[in-house]
């Protein structure tokens, strides 16, 4: 234990008393500042930085067991070591219950019990220290846990949320190759999403979705009815009596303020979740990272019907 854990505030009112208690604990290490008015207290715990203090109980300027009260709220983590002149029990368990450590009676002609007791408050005080630091890195952990899965929820409830984050020149076709091969869509619903991203019907399609216009069974039927009558999407949906032509305008105009991506035709057309798709996007940009050579096959190299990928939009685990 280094010198400045080892730092004690000495309160009593005879200097004779904080002279000899000094003098005395310097051969065992410990450093003792004398204070002999016990009304200063408080500036010199502040300015001394003190963590253990003894106190004299019986003083003409300020009783002992006030000291200790006032101490205690200051700063209950300060260790107070308690002397009385007087045998008197009852001053032992009120000094006892106003949160002292131990109370010692003097003359401390033996000063093994000081020295225990004063071993004791250092040790104790030196675990709260780490108990608290401990607890301090644990709520600084646990407060980063909670923004990093705020993050990803919020990555998850935005299909364009990791796109941001792409190399310059990422081939998005590789990605789609990919993801084929991963089994997390079919070559079926990969062909319906780039249909519905070249005919920009995403936008109005993912409004309405979004918008409760339509259910994605509905945008299903859309879409593949749009492919086979090469309509356009409104139109399409008014002939299936899925929305109304004002709805339809609706949809139009709020379409005007978006625009459409790969990943969010993937996502409109039902071929896989926003939270998959992102995850599927993080570990593919990982795998890139880690080997600059890694690629995957053309798209041309792939069976456009794999007999172990399943065709329908719910198998995008």
């Amino acid at each position: 234990m280094n010198g400045d854990k080892r730092r004690i505030l000495h309160i009593d009112d005879d200097p004779a008393i904080t002279r000899m208690m000094h003098a005395r604990l310097a051969q065992h290490d410990y450093v003792v500042h004398q204070l002999n008015d016990p009304t200063c207290w408080r500036g010199a715990l502040v300015n001394g930085e003190y963590r253990v203090v003894l106190l004299d109980i019986e003083m003409p300027q300020l009783n002992g067991l006030e000291v200790l009260q006032q101490i205690k709220q200051f700063d209950i983590g300060v260790a107070v070591i308690m002397f009385t002149g007087k045998l008197k029990m009852n001053l032992v368990f009120e000094a006892l219950g106003y949160g002292a450590e131990y109370c010692l009676f003097k003359p401390a002609e033996d000063l093994r019990p000081l020295l225990d007791a004063l071993e004791a408050s250092f040790y104790r005080i030196d675990h709260w220290r780490a108990a608290a630091a401990y607890a301090a890195r644990q709520l600084r952990i646990e407060q980063k846990t909670t923004e990093l899965k705020t993050k990803l929820r919020a990555s998850q409830s935005n299909s364009t949320a990791i796109s941001g984050q792409m190399p310059a020149g990422f081939d998005w076709t590789k990605f789609e190759t990919y993801l084929v091969l991963r089994g997390a869509i079919s070559p079926q619903m990969l062909e319906l999403a780039r249909t519905a991203l070249a005919r920009s019907v995403k936008p109005i399609g993912q409004i309405a979705l979004q918008g409760g216009y339509l259910s994605v069974a509905d945008l299903m039927q859309v879409l593949q009815h749009q492919a086979d009558t090469q309509a356009l999407f409104g139109a399409t949906a008014v002939e299936l009596g899925l929305l109304t032509r004002e709805q339809v305008l609706e949809l139009l105009e709020k379409q005007k303020h978006l625009s459409t991506t790969p990943q969010d035709a993937i996502i409109t057309t039902g071929a896989m979740t926003p939270a998959n798709l992102n995850r599927y996007l993080a570990e593919y940009l990982r795998e890139m990272e880690s080997s600059s050579s890694w690629s995957v096959p053309s798209p041309e190299a792939i069976d456009p019907h794999p007999t172990a990928t399943a065709s329908s939009p719910s198998h995008t685990a």
